[in-house]
């Protein structure tokens, strides 16, 4: 979501609650993004930070919700095979 300076300024505690409940602001001066307002995660990895920080992954701090589309095998082997084999 991204919000103007003087916007941010005017509504700053409604903003902050967005901002608790998992939301990303960008702020902007004259349309031009100059910060990002996130919400501090405590004990998150540093590899999932990165990535979220690189624009590559979008989390907001909840449990994963599962593929929308399970991927194809490369192989005849079900998974419970293939933990099976590896446990021996």
């Amino acid at each position: 979501m991204e919000v103007g300076i003087r916007e941010m300024r005017n509504h700053f505690s409604g903003y902050l609650i967005k901002v608790k409940k998992g939301e990303t602001l960008i702020i902007t001066e004259r349309n031009i993004p100059i910060a990002k307002l996130m919400p501090l995660q405590k004990q998150v990895p540093a590899e999932i930070s990165n990535l979220v920080s690189a624009g590559l992954v979008s989390w907001k701090g909840g449990k994963p919700k599962g593929l929308a589309v399970l991927p194809e095998g490369h192989g005849t082997k079900t998974m419970a095979e293939i933990v099976m084999e590896d446990r021996q």
